[in-house]
């Protein structure tokens, strides 16, 4: 930094001062301190957005040419309870895309593949607080923040386009080269390069490959 860029900074620093007293001013300098260290620090793994909360880093793996939104959530969360030789990780692949206000969050496993565009508003999260079948019940009188995670690794496979407004729950896969229509639900298991939608998604096309066209699926 010249001397021409300080004495332009102490001259901000002041009109903020005069404007807005000492206690404002000191949270905005603070603000503006903790952003530069936190484009350095982590900014050597990926660049880093306005707005973006990152948790859990060191189980996040991110790969080439990786492009994120104003406000995306991605966290690895590993204080809960599980197997000592369970390690919580997201793997995202090369030239991966998120838009606005994505929420990616894994407390077993998500992986995701190269060349992924994925929308806006789009949440991928492999835990429920607690359980509601399937022999384990949570109870409704114990807070939702205090139930025991459940957690199932999430896939989502390469070139796969998700819409906008998309949620991604607990054990999906979604396979190679699908495309997951707007606002849709992925609860299981989505084949490979097909257009899936609907709550719960569902393929409405594939697309084959000795016609080289998109052709709907028969149930």
């Amino acid at each position: 930094m010249n001397i021409a860029q300080i004495s332009s900074m102490m001259r901000g620093i002041r009109l903020y001062l005069k404007e807005n007293g000492p206690y404002l001013t000191l949270q905005w300098v603070g603000s503006k301190i903790a952003g530069q260290l936190r484009r350095l620090l982590i900014g050597a793994t990926f660049s880093v957005e306005s707005e973006t909360f990152i948790r859990g880093l060191s189980s996040i793996q991110v790969g080439q040419n990786f492009r994120m939104g104003k406000g995306l959530w991605l966290q690895a969360v590993t204080a809960h309870e599980r197997p000592a030789r369970h390690r919580t990780r997201i793997v995202i692949g090369n030239n991966v895309s998120i838009s606005l206000w994505g929420h990616i969050a894994a407390a077993d496993s998500i992986e995701i593949g190269d060349d992924v565009l994925i929308g806006s508003r789009v949440v991928v999260i492999d835990h429920d607080h607690g359980s509601y079948g399937a022999g384990l019940h949570s109870s409704p009188d114990m807070p939702p923040r205090l139930r025991p995670l459940r957690a199932s690794p999430i896939r989502i496979g390469s070139n796969v386009w998700i819409g906008d407004g998309v949620s991604v729950l607990s054990g999906a896969n979604i396979g190679d080269g699908c495309v997951i229509g707007a606002n849709a639900v992925v609860v299981g298991e989505i084949p490979p390069f097909t257009v899936a939608v609907g709550v719960p998604a569902r393929p409405i096309k594939r697309f084959d490959f000795a016609a080289q066209r998109w052709i709907e699926c028969r149930d």
